[in-house]
C-alpha cells in the first residue's frame, strides 16, 4: 500500500490503476436532488400504505396518513423554495427562500410570480395569468383550500393553548370503541361548532387523529390543483421540462467515462 500524501501537497501522486490495486475502480454519479419529488414520493407511499391497512387497524392508517401529509406539505415547501431560487430574480429571491427569515408558506406562493424573471412574468401576463391580474385571484379556488391544507400542518406545530387542541369522539355505548366525532354527527345540544372540527371548504379534520385515506385524497388533490394554478401564473415555467421533478445524473468516475484497465 502507497503512503497518504502530507497534508496540503503540492504533488498529489496518481491514483491506483486497478492493476496496482488488484480491485476495480468504482464508478460513481452524481446527481441533483429535487426534494419536491423525494417527497411526494414518500406521501405517495404513506397515502396508499395508510389506504391498504385500514382494514386491519384505524389507528395505524391514521398514523400513516399523518406522515403522508406532513411529507405533502414538505414538499410543497420545497418546490416553492427551489423555485425561487432558480425562477426569482437574484436581488428578490432571498425574499422567499431565506431559511433565516422564513416567510409563511401560503406568502412565499403569493410572492413567487411577483418575483419571476421578466421572462417568465411577460408570458404569464400574455397568457393572462400574470401578476396582473390582481390579488382578487387568490379568493378563488384552489387558494382558500391550499390555506387550509397548510393551515392544518401549522396547527400541529404551532398547537397552542388547551382549549385550542380540543377534539372529540363518540361511541353507541360507554363501553364500545370510540371514534372521531364527524360534524353530521354532533347531538344539537353540544354546542361543538362543526368548524371546530372539520375545516369549512376541504373537510379536514382539525384534530391529527381523525386524519383517514379520504381526507389525504383532498389534500392531494388541493396540492396539485395549487401547483397547477401557480405554474399558470408562471407562464409554465413551474413544470417546464418536467424541472420540479428532473434529478439529472452525471457519471464522474472513472475521469475518462471509460473502464479503468
Amino acid at each position: 500500500m502507497r503512503p497518504l500524501e502530507p497534508a496540503g501537497s503540492a504533488t498529489p501522486r496518481p491514483a491506483l490503476s486497478s492493476r496496482e490495486t488488484g480491485v476495480d475502480a468504482p464508478w460513481i454519479i452524481e446527481t441533483e436532488v429535487s426534494p419536491f419529488h423525494c417527497l411526494y414520493q414518500d406521501a405517495l407511499f404513506f397515502h396508499s400504505q395508510s389506504r391498504l391497512i385500514r382494514g386491519r387497524s384505524e389507528s395505524e392508517s391514521s398514523r400513516l396518513a399523518r406522515a403522508a401529509l406532513l411529507a405533502y406539505v414538505a414538499s410543497a415547501e420545497a418546490l416553492v423554495h427551489q423555485a425561487a431560487i432558480e425562477l426569482g430574480r437574484p436581488e428578490l429571491a432571498a425574499l422567499a427562500a431565506d431559511p433565516r427569515r422564513p416567510l409563511p408558506l401560503d406568502e412565499v406562493w403569493r410572492l413567487l410570480p411577483a418575483i419571476a424573471v421578466a421572462e417568465a412574468s411577460a408570458t404569464a401576463n400574455a397568457a393572462g395569468g400574470g401578476v396582473s391580474a390582481g390579488a382578487g385571484i387568490w379568493e378563488h379556488p384552489p387558494w382558500p383550500q391550499f390555506a387550509e391544507l397548510l393551515a392544518l400542518r401549522t396547527s400541529w406545530i404551532y398547537p397552542g393553548n388547551a382549549a385550542s387542541r380540543r377534539a372529540y369522539y363518540r361511541a353507541p355505548t360507554q363501553t364500545a370503541d370510540y371514534e372521531p366525532l364527524q360534524s353530521h354527527q354532533a347531538p344539537a345540544d353540544l354546542r361543538v361548532a362543526a368548524d371546530r372540527l372539520n375545516f369549512p371548504r376541504t373537510g379536514l379534520p382539525r384534530d391529527p387523529y381523525a386524519l383517514r385515506p379520504e381526507h389525504l385524497d383532498t389534500a392531494r388533490s388541493v396540492l396539485d390543483s395549487a401547483i397547477g394554478a401557480l405554474d399558470r401564473r408562471l407562464g409554465g415555467a413551474l413544470t417546464r421540462d418536467n424541472r420540479h421533478r428532473r434529478e439529472p445524473v452525471r457519471f464522474i468516475h472513472p475521469p475518462e467515462g471509460g473502464k479503468p484497465a
